[in-house]
């Protein structure tokens, strides 16, 4: 029997991320993205490389602030909700 979400937070075992799948429109914008990194890759020097690799850490970084600042704000959101529902 799998257990509850309330037992998986209290036992620490959580592996939400791991029931997620992907898109496919998301399958397909994260290709074409890898794509142009692979073409961009082949053309620059070693400067260029570093400067663009750089760039493309920073901007995962910053992208996965961005989802977990959203995931945080929607669980309040849906707690806040379940909240007024039970009132």
């Amino acid at each position: 029997m799998e257990k509850s979400i309330i037992e998986e937070i209290y036992f620490n075992d959580l592996r939400l991320s791991e029931r997620l799948s992907s898109s496919k429109e998301y399958k397909k914008i994260s290709d074409e993205a890898y794509g142009f990194y692979e073409r961009l890759n082949d053309i620059l020097n070693d400067e260029q490389k570093k400067i663009f690799e750089d760039f493309t850490n920073s901007e995962s970084s910053a992208c996965a602030e961005g989802w977990l600042f959203h995931f945080k704000e929607g669980i309040k959101v849906g707690l806040l909700l379940a909240m007024e529902c039970l009132l």
